[in-house]
């Protein structure tokens, strides 16, 4: 039985904006206190990232990720210190003003319409995932979650995707050709992390990563809006009327 694609989401900055990240990295970049050293070439979400990236629900194991990845822009270790606390504390208050990225809601109901398996695989936590899944009601678009704690490794391993993949495959009785799946990302990192699940990628321009380095990625499809997806020619047969 033939089935519409399997398309799948990055989630921060491809599904939703990332302006709590970026307003408390610029608010503490700003903080003299901790004489940042070699942020000249560093975007806010970059520097943000790192953060997002490196913590867990397990204080210490979040704390030693982070003293390693901010050694270079904090020499200081108590003033790494300091900032792991009061950057982990301010953030997360910002996020309630988080929103669905622009132009993606009528590309998800277009998608979801003509019967596309929609899902979201990112490197955030299970809570944080299952907090906007419901203030965003997502469960009208997607069908599948996978968050850094529902796979033993995270991107840009293969496991995530193939993490959701077996979810489908068990949860709609999909006989799965990975021709017919696609990741969205904005991240070279997602893009890795599609090649490595030998699937189809797309990076989008619009997102949070660098012109150059998702074309270095070399990715299937380079988009510069998520609108754009409805263009590409595999498709246009299962959006047409």
């Amino acid at each position: 039985m033939s089935y519409p694609p399997i398309i799948l989401f990055d989630f921060d900055g491809v599904v939703i904006t990332q302006k709590s990240l970026e307003y408390t990295a610029l608010y503490y970049l700003r903080k003299k206190i901790y004489n940042w050293q070699n942020t000249e070439n560093m975007r806010l979400i970059d520097f943000a990232r790192l953060f997002e990236e490196s913590d867990s629900k397990n204080r210490l194991v979040a704390y030693s990720r982070i003293n390693k990845v901010y050694k270079h822009l904090i020499p200081s270790i108590w003033r790494r210190n300091l900032f792991f606390i009061k950057f982990r504390r301010m953030y997360p208050k910002y996020e309630k003003y988080e929103i669905l990225n622009p132009n993606l809601e009528e590309i998800l109901i277009q998608l979801k319409k003509n019967s596309f398996l929609l899902g979201i695989v990112s490197n955030t936590s299970k809570e944080r995932l299952d907090y906007f899944r419901q203030k965003l009601n997502l469960d009208k678009y997607f069908s599948v979650y996978v968050s850094r704690d529902d796979s033993p490794k995270r991107k840009p391993s293969p496991y995530p995707i193939i993490t959701a993949l077996k979810s489908i495959k068990k949860d709609f009785n999909y006989s799965i050709n990975k021709d017919d799946v696609y990741y969205i990302g904005d991240l070279p990192a997602d893009i890795e992390c599609a090649k490595n699940a030998k699937i189809k990628s797309i990076a989008l321009l619009s997102g949070h990563g660098t012109r150059e380095g998702l074309k270095n990625s070399n990715p299937t499809f380079l988009l510069q809006n998520i609108k754009n997806i409805i263009e590409i020619e595999e498709f246009k047969k299962y959006l047409l009327d």
